[in-house]
C-alpha cells in the first residue's frame, strides 16, 4: 500500500513518540552524575539535550499557532529532573499527536511567519513537521553516542523494533 506524505508524517510522529518515552527511562535509569554532567555536547548534560528537544517541539508547534501549555522556551540547566522532563512530555505530547492524527494532506501547504531573531520566513507546516522528526533523530543519535561513551547502551529501537512491537512486521519462520 502506498502513503501519502501525512500518513508518512504521522507514522513518524509516533514513532518518535513511542521511542522518545524509552529515552527518557533510559536517562532517568543513568547514575544520578550523568544525567546532569556537562558533557560539552550541543546542550551541556543528556538532561539538557532532551529538554532541548521537547522545548523544541512546543515551540514550533506554538509558532504555528497551536495552543500549547507552555509559557516560555526553557533555557539551559533550568530543567532540574527527569521527572519533571518526562511531565512535561506527557503534556506536549498529548496535544501534539491529537494535532498530528488529524492532518489532512492539505494542511500541510498552510503557511505561517517565523522569525529567528535575525530573519523572517514563511513556512509551511510541512517543513515544520519534517525539520522535527529531523531535528529529534539528530539528538537522539547525539545522546546515542554520550551514553556509548559512559558505557552504556542506549535505548535504540529501529524502525523494524517499531513496527514489530506494535504488530505490523511479522516474523515468517
Amino acid at each position: 500500500m502506498h502513503k501519502d506524505e501525512t500518513e508518512a508524517l504521522k507514522e513518524f510522529f509516533r514513532y518518535n513518540s513511542y521511542v522518545r518515552k524509552k529515552y527518557l527511562d533510559a536517562i532517568g535509569n543513568l547514575p544520578k552524575e550523568e544525567i546532569t554532567r556537562d558533557r560539552g555536547a550541543s546542550f551541556p548534560s543528556v538532561l539538557d539535550i532532551y529538554a532541548h528537544v521537547i522545548d523544541a517541539i512546543i515551540s514550533w508547534f506554538a509558532e504555528y499557532g497551536l495552543p500549547m501549555d507552555h509559557p516560555e522556551v526553557r533555557r539551559r540547566g533550568s530543567v532540574h529532573s527527569i521527572e519533571e522532563l518526562k511531565a512535561e512530555e506527557r503534556k506536549m505530547d498529548a496535544v501534539v499527536m491529537k494535532f498530528v492524527e488529524g492532518l489532512t494532506p492539505t494542511d500541510l501547504d498552510k503557511t505561517f511567519e517565523d522569525y529567528d531573531g535575525q530573519r523572517k520566513w514563511n513556512l509551511t507546516l510541512r517543513v515544520m513537521l519534517w525539520h522535527l522528526v529531523e531535528e529529534e533523530l539528530q539528538h537522539r543519535g547525539e545522546i546515542n553516542a554520550l551514553m556509548w561513551q559512559i558505557d552504556i547502551d542506549p535505548p535504540v529501537t529501529d524502525w523494524l523494533d517499531w513496527k514489530a512491537q506494535i504488530g505490523e512486521l511479522k516474523a515468517v519462520s
